[in-house]
């Protein structure tokens, strides 16, 4: 698989060292407090076990433990990943069993990476709804925490790590969904893109972008994990790599000119 190299510098340079996973660190929305709010909506989900507070660490131990129901771990997994409250409702308005089940197989073997993305990817198209408020990025989040160590581990795919790795690979390598906009700013002219992983993606897109996640770690250095490399290109606000896939996503965009008046 080919990359940019300059990119790849950047990278390496916004991180002279794989980012940790500190089993002390907290992260994310409280899981007890997140599900709260929704504890009564017809979801059809008890859980007994909800943590105050979470982190990565955590998450990908609990996996293996068996202490939590795959209900639990699902429910900590999108607090976690801090899943806007309008999408939560949506999400749990409705039985949670169809998505359900699917993790549950994805936690017990049954479905590869690609064959989970597939299966989530197909609930999701259905005209009933049965996933809405929970896209992609949220989803592949579920199939990296559960699936076990048997299985070759799937990647969360959320916009960062979506635009990170078709800006590395120089290539449209995962399909975004964006919008642009403007607003003004201090009596000047700001562009806004808004991004998120498209629902056209495919099971064999995914596939791809987890086999470059594996490569691209490969490029990085040995003491490099896949899942390192992935949590590098989701990076965070006013991070230095962020930044650089901001400004080379802008640097894409046609240049913003003042017309001359005749």
């Amino acid at each position: 698989m080919r990359f940019i190299d300059k990119h790849i510098a950047v990278l390496a340079q916004a991180n002279p060292t794989p980012p940790s996973f500190k089993e002390t660190e907290v992260e994310g929305e409280s899981p007890q407090s997140w599900f709260h709010a929704v504890k009564d909506l017809p979801h059809g989900i008890a859980c007994e076990k909800l943590d105050i507070a979470t982190n990565r660490y955590r998450l990908l131990a609990a996996a293996n433990d068996g202490e939590k129901t795959t209900e639990e771990l699902c429910v900590t997994i999108l607090a976690w990943g801090g899943m806007r409250l309008a999408n939560r409702n949506r999400l749990f308005e409705r039985s949670a069993r169809p998505w359900l089940d699917i993790a549950q197989a994805v936690r017990i073997g049954e479905l590869d990476r690609q064959g989970a993305y597939g299966q989530f990817a197909k609930l999701r198209s259905h005209k009933d709804q049965p996933m809405s408020g929970m896209g992609p990025a949220y989803f592949t989040k579920l199939i990296y925490f559960l699936m076990p160590d048997h299985r070759a581990k799937g990647y969360i795919l959320d916009q960062w790590a979506g635009l990170s790795i078709n800006l590395i690979s120089g290539s449209a390598l995962i399909k975004m969904d964006e919008s642009v906009f403007w607003k003004t700013k201090r009596k000047s002219l700001d562009r806004v893109v808004n991004s998120r992983v498209s629902d056209i993606n495919t099971a064999q897109d995914y596939e791809r972008f987890c086999c470059a996640i594996e490569a691209l770690t490969g490029r990085l250095g040995a003491e490099w994990t896949p899942g390192q490399t992935e949590r590098a290109l989701m990076s965070g606000t006013g991070e230095t790599w962020r930044q650089y896939v901001v400004a080379e996503r802008f640097g894409a965009l046609p240049a913003l000119t003042t017309p001359v008046e005749d």
